[in-house]
C-alpha cells in the first residue's frame, strides 16, 4: 500500500448513509409494479447490490416486472433528492486531507454514473473527486470488478497505485481481482464477519481513521 496514489471510494456505506433513501425506493418500485414486498428481507443487506439482481433475484420478479421496478425506483429516488440519505460524520475533511496530501481521488460504484454524481454533487461531494465510475443504465456493467476495471481504463490509474475502500466484500473482492489493494470500513451496511472474510489489507472502524492510515504510510516511505 505504500505506493498508492489513487484512490476509489465506493460511495453508498462508504461516504454517504443512504439506507432510508434506498430502503423507501426498494419498496416504492415493488409496490408500484405490484409485486408484495418480502417482510423478510432486511433491505440493508441489499445496498450495494445492483437493482437488477435485487429485484430479479431476491424479489423474484420477472423479466418485465424487474424492468419496470428498476424505472419506479429511479423515478423516486431522483424525486427524493437525496431525502434520507446522510453524509457519514468526518468524510469531508477526510476527503480534504487526502486531497490536500496529494491523493486522486475517484468514485466507483454500482450506482450508474449520472445517478452518482448527481448524489455527490447534492451533498457537496463532487468537488472531492477527479471522476466516477459507476454501473451502467443497462445490464452490461455491474457488477464491481468490472465497474473498478472501468475506472482503471476510464482514468488510466495504475492499479499497483490505486486501492479501494469499500463497506462490502464486492469491494474488496472487486479490488482483489483488478490487482489492487483494499480497505474495509466496518461502519457501512456489510457485516464484519463478511469483511473478514473478503481479507483486506486493513478494516476501519471511522472514516476518521483513513486519512491517517494512509498518510503515515505515506510518509514513511
Amino acid at each position: 500500500m505504500n505506493n498508492v496514489r489513487n484512490v476509489l471510494f465506493d460511495l453508498d456505506g462508504t461516504l454517504v448513509d443512504s439506507s432510508r433513501t434506498i430502503s423507501t425506493c426498494i419498496e416504492y418500485a415493488l409496490q408500484q409494479t405490484g409485486a408484495v414486498p418480502d417482510r423478510e428481507v432486511q433491505v440493508r443487506t441489499l445496498i450495494g447490490k445492483p437493482l437488477l439482481d435485487i429485484f430479479r433475484d431476491v424479489f423474484s420478479l420477472t423479466p418485465a416486472q424487474t424492468a419496470s421496478a428498476i424505472g419506479h425506483y429511479r423515478e423516486h429516488y431522483d424525486d427524493l433528492a437525496q431525502a434520507g440519505t446522510e453524509v457519514y460524520d468526518s468524510v469531508h475533511e477526510m476527503l480534504s486531507h487526502l486531497g490536500q496530501g496529494g491523493y486522486r481521488l475517484f468514485i466507483a460504484t454500482v450506482k450508474p454514473t449520472p445517478i452518482a454524481g448527481k448524489v455527490l454533487a447534492d451533498l457537496q461531494l463532487r468537488n472531492h473527486f477527479e471522476g466516477i465510475a459507476g454501473a451502467s443504465m443497462g445490464p452490461e456493467r455491474r457488477d464491481k470488478t468490472r465497474i473498478i476495471a472501468h475506472a482503471l481504463r476510464k482514468f488510466d490509474l495504475d492499479p499497483s497505485q490505486s486501492l479501494m475502500i469499500g463497506d462490502r466484500d464486492q469491494d474488496i473482492l472487486g479490488a482483489r481481482a483488478n490487482r489492487m489493494s483494499a480497505i474495509a470500513v466496518t461502519y457501512g451496511f456489510g457485516s464484519r464477519n463478511e469483511l473478514i472474510s473478503a481479507r483486506p489489507d486493513h478494516l476501519v472502524g471511522h472514516s476518521k481513521d483513513i486519512a491517517p492510515l494512509l498518510m503515515n504510510r505515506m510518509r514513511a516511505e
